[in-house]
């Protein structure tokens, strides 16, 4: 993976070129930034700049030995470390017992999350992480002389789930490395990593991309018209993964706005009927589209709030569907939006754990009953 595979973040791309074509590579860096932002994306394109025979001033080569082994994650002094679970002949499992699922799974899609991540691993309910056997694998690769390149570089995808023990053990390798050593942790939620590790990193902040720089990608390189485009990236709000879901959602499907407001018609009005039926439909769904309609309802809920109480020019809808969410706007009030965006992400988060979508979408129903009815 090449930086122009990484939509926009242009300063924080120069910086890392200058900071390598100067020679000052902090060997421990910390690429922090919001689900979808293309923070493990960078992280590669990075190191594939790093191993490159013949880096130019804005970017890898792509063509030389380095780069195609880059391009396929098995350069052999780039390795990965990522969270992982016990299944069937590993009890004890490292990374590199399920290296294959793991470059599919990133080459198919670099901004991928956890639980995309937990998905393809087919670990069943189980959360993976990184244990002690993982720091142990770590330091025995590192013990061994780099291959082909000067540097010998691990990638350490979400040390949120580093286990403290696991930690501990790397301390002193990632604040006295061999020479040439990087550590490049990429991570979403920097209050969860242990702090012993973040101390001795240098953060590299990746921002949510701009609306600007995610429409562009979308028209040049998903062929989508400019209208199409800005739709996508309003819901999306800087978050790739999320504009690739709303891309491959079926434009023949109910319109999640339009469910969304009938089933908000049902919750008022406390009609049970149709909060059973909605509970049904959506329990039939696949867990990815119940997570999108609950994004769908999230943007809705924004989109609400700014009519209600921000400047108008922050508004992320037009025509008819603004029109008919400027009546709806009401309900979501200085008095219950905290709560009603609360339950909104809540729902999402015991989604993604495999919870029960009919009991859930019917629970959730009840909870905006009430809050609806708070004016």
């Amino acid at each position: 993976m090449q930086f122009k595979d990484v939509i926009g973040h242009g300063p924080v791309k120069q910086r890392l070129i200058h900071s390598a074509r100067e020679n000052r590579v902090s060997h421990a860096q910390l690429f922090l930034g919001p689900e979808g932002s293309g923070n493990l994306a960078m992280a590669i394109a990075y190191a594939q700049y790093l191993v490159c025979e013949n880096p130019g001033d804005a970017d890898s080569c792509g063509s030389c030995a380095a780069c195609i082994k880059m391009k396929k994650l098995v350069h052999p002094d780039v390795t990965f470390t990522y969270p992982v679970a016990p299944k069937e002949k590993f009890s004890k499992p490292k990374s590199v017992d399920f290296v294959t699922e793991w470059r599919k799974a990133v080459i198919e899609n670099p901004y991928m999350n956890f639980n995309d991540w937990v998905e393809s691993l087919e670990i069943e309910n189980k959360q993976g992480s990184i244990a002690v056997e993982e720091s142990a694998d770590i330091l025995r690769r590192l013990s061994l002389k780099s291959v082909e390149s000067g540097y010998k570089i691990v990638i350490l995808w979400f040390p949120e789930k580093l286990h403290i023990s696991a930690a501990n053990k790397m301390l002193k390798i990632i604040e006295e490395p061999p020479d040439q050593t990087v550590f490049i942790l990429v991570a979403e939620n920097h209050e969860k990593i242990i702090s012993t590790i973040t101390s001795r990193t240098q953060l590299i902040k990746i921002n949510r991309i701009s609306d600007e720089e995610m429409s562009s990608w979308l028209v040049h390189k998903h062929e989508l018209l400019p209208d199409a485009a800005k739709k996508i990236v309003h819901r999306a709000d800087g978050n790739y993964r999320e504009a690739l879901l709303l891309l491959n959602h079926d434009p023949e499907e109910e319109d999640d706005a339009k469910l969304f407001l009938s089933w908000m018609r049902s919750c008022l009005k406390f009609n049970m009927p149709g909060i059973a039926e909605f509970s049904e439909t959506m329990s039939k769904t696949g867990r990815e589209k119940q997570k999108l309609f609950l994004q769908t309802a999230l943007h809705i809920a924004r989109e609400c709030i700014v009519m209600n109480y921000a400047d108008h020019s922050m508004i992320r809808m037009d025509g008819k569907e603004l029109e008919d969410f400027r009546r709806f706007a009401p309900f979501v009030n200085k008095n219950n939006a905290d709560e009603f965006v609360e339950e909104l992400n809540k729902a999402h988060f015991h989604l993604e754990r495999n919870a029960n979508s009919k009991i859930l979408f019917a629970d959730l129903s009840f909870t905006m009953n009430r809050l609806l009815h708070i004016k």
